[in-house]
């Protein structure tokens, strides 16, 4: 990615699917176009173009501070009015949202996670069968909504107290809200996020969230990345070990 000052970014993508994945992410942010979000989010400036393994799009710039760092109680309310503004928007015949999970495998997530866990040890490589079987499982029963798809404050901007933008919509699509909790999960602990969200919808969002680093593994897996797919892998692992897989507790402020 190269950020041309404030005029525009440009976001490159290399490895054998990079027009599917190029022309994923443009319709998605066209799906966002004039759905008026309450804060800025990329625009599609041209058509994307693809070269010999690679393709590109060009974006608009959004201003804001990246805080990564911010303490929950800074951004719990902001933060929770992002997830009402998604929760009402209605995408736009402009733009596609790609399946859900397309850039892991969309239908095929569930195979390829058992084809690269296969040589895990025994009860881990069960337990990301079951972590997998568990989120299909619990999205039988939603109706699908508009989610952001990585809703970490990675992807949030900030203008003083308040939301200025959001972020790579890449993984944006129709599916379980409790998707867009997980990162939160991951980030403050599910004790923390179900003080924006309804306790039910906390208890999907652990699934999600221990499907998280399956989810970059498959990916990786769909991309060549071998050594990215084994560090999401050994992530998978820690977790299980630790026993942090659902839920990582409380973030640790020293």
């Amino acid at each position: 990615m190269a950020v041309l000052g404030e005029a525009a970014v440009v976001r490159v993508v290399y490895g054998p699917r990079h027009v599917q994945s190029t022309e994923g992410e443009a319709g998605n942010l066209a799906a966002f176009t004039h759905t008026g979000l309450p804060f800025l989010i990329p625009a599609v400036l041209r058509t994307p173009f693809h070269g010999s393994g690679w393709s590109a799009q060009l974006n608009s710039y959004v201003p804001g501070d990246h805080r990564p760092l911010e303490a929950w109680t800074a951004v719990r309310e902001p933060l929770a009015r992002i997830l009402a503004a998604l929760a009402d928007v209605i995408p736009r015949s402009g733009g596609s949202l790609r399946p859900v999970r397309e850039w892991c495998g969309a239908g095929e997530w569930p195979a390829i996670v058992a084809g690269i866990t296969v040589a895990l040890p025994g009860r881990e490589a069960k337990a990301a069968g079951r972590v997998v079987a568990d989120v299909l499982a619990a999205e039988e029963m939603v109706i699908p909504a508009v989610v952001h798809g990585d809703l970490g404050l990675h992807n949030v901007l900030w203008n003083g107290p308040g939301v200025s933008g959001l972020v790579d919509f890449d993984n944006a699509c129709l599916g379980d809200p409790a998707m867009d909790l997980a990162p939160l999960i991951g980030a403050f602990g599910a004790a923390a996020v179900t003080d924006i969200a309804d306790p039910d919808l906390v208890s999907r969002a652990q699934l999600h969230r221990a499907s998280l680093s399956l989810q970059v593994a498959a990916a990786a897996e769909l991309a060549g990345d071998g050594e990215l797919r084994d560090f999401a892998l050994g992530n998978f692992s820690d977790r299980f070990s630790n026993g942090t897989l659902y839920d990582p507790g409380p973030r640790r402020t020293v």
